[in-house]
């Protein structure tokens, strides 16, 4: 069930019966639009939302399957009746874990999916069959659903890649299937990495493979590295930084402290963060206290207060989104279209706070 807040139904029955007395002289034609991100709350999994100036959808992960069709029904919501659209044009799985791509067959249900993007399925030409530890097996039910939904609208990409997205913004593939993009010529040594800490034994797991995405509109960048892992994530910025700074962090593997490697989260010294975690997963103490110390970090926003730690080691009430277990609240990014600015505020009427970008 979709949680609606009482006051978010008041003011949008306000706002619409105000915005039936506008002349249509006070709405500018052809003006452009702001870029969207909205992160919906998957309690622990992924879905990432973005809508671009040209109109076109992005989802990043798709959250988990069953429990009534739950993260299908949150993501179509903030679609339709958040972002004002009807169809998804690009979905990208960033691995094979089940929260991040268990949603495809609700949502392949309820809405147009245009392209699918992925690192590639075991039996694709070219890949490496042993580079698929966790699926998605071709007999398991829900990668039964993602190849039926996916047929003939499949992209596999690797690293160094970028999407094919109308307009100004650009989606760079850092890293795919474990391995990161090449540096590029006459790239400088990253100095942060001579005090980077040591390494973690290897993840043998479908995470360390995990596709990394920044996207750039003007001077705003935003980062998503699905639930990639410790080791990986130092490559993209050791010896070489392949990232640089960015203004919008969405906090790597929920914030555990498996993933977010401090030189990684130094180097990108992002402006606002966001974690996607749930009640009982991910928002580690030690990932929320990297998260403090980093020296511009403005905001840092947790989709969910973790139950398992004290009130002083969670993010501050103001930025949580969901106090109590049921979820359902998301947070809002909204950039300028020109890339200058941008506000951040948890669900649709949530006070705003104005970031400028980098």
């Amino acid at each position: 069930m979709i949680r609606l807040r009482r006051d978010s139904i008041v003011r949008t029955l306000t706002l619409a019966a105000f915005s039936s007395f506008l002349p249509l002289a006070t709405l500018p034609a052809n003006a452009a639009e702001p870029l969207e991100i909205v992160f919906v709350d998957v309690m622990g999994g992924a879905a990432t939302l973005i809508k671009t100036p040209e109109g076109e959808t992005i989802l990043i992960d798709s959250g988990w399957p069953g429990l009534d069709d739950r993260d299908p029904k949150r993501i179509v919501y903030v679609l339709k009746e958040v972002l004002g659209k009807s169809r998804i044009d690009h979905l990208v799985t960033t691995h094979w874990h089940t929260d991040h791509y268990g949603g495809v067959k609700g949502l392949a249900e309820r809405v147009e999916i245009g392209r699918f993007w992925d690192r590639g399925l075991p039996e694709d030409p070219g890949v490496d069959p042993a580079n698929f530890p966790d699926g998605p097996k071709p007999e398991d039910k829900l990668g039964i659903a993602y190849r039926a939904a996916s047929k003939g609208k499949r992209t596999v990409i690797k690293a160094g890649d970028t999407l094919a997205l109308k307009g100004g913004i650009k989606a760079t593939v850092l890293a795919a299937s474990g391995k990161v993009m090449p540096a590029p010529a006459g790239a400088k040594p990253n100095p942060l990495c001579e005090h980077a800490p040591e390494d973690k034994p290897k993840d043998d797991s479908d995470n360390a493979l995990s596709t990394v995405i920044k996207f750039s509109l003007g001077k705003f960048d935003f980062f998503d590295a699905g639930d990639l892992t410790w080791n990986i994530e130092k490559n993209l910025v050791c010896p070489h930084d392949l990232v640089g700074p960015v203004d919008l962090y969405q906090v790597t593997h929920h914030g555990m402290d498996i993933s977010n490697h401090p030189t990684l989260l130094k180097t990108l010294d992002p402006t606002v963060a966001i974690m996607n975690n749930g009640p009982r997963k991910g928002g580690s103490a030690a990932t929320i206290k990297l998260l403090r110390e980093l020296p511009n970090l403005k905001a840092a926003f947790a989709m969910h207060r973790n139950h398992a730690l004290s009130e002083s080691e969670n993010m501050p009430a103001e930025f949580t989104a969901n106090s109590d277990t049921t979820g359902g609240e998301f947070i809002r990014v909204t950039v300028d279209p020109d890339g200058s600015k941008y506000r951040v505020r948890i669900g649709a009427y949530g006070k705003e706070k104005e970031f400028e970008s980098k």
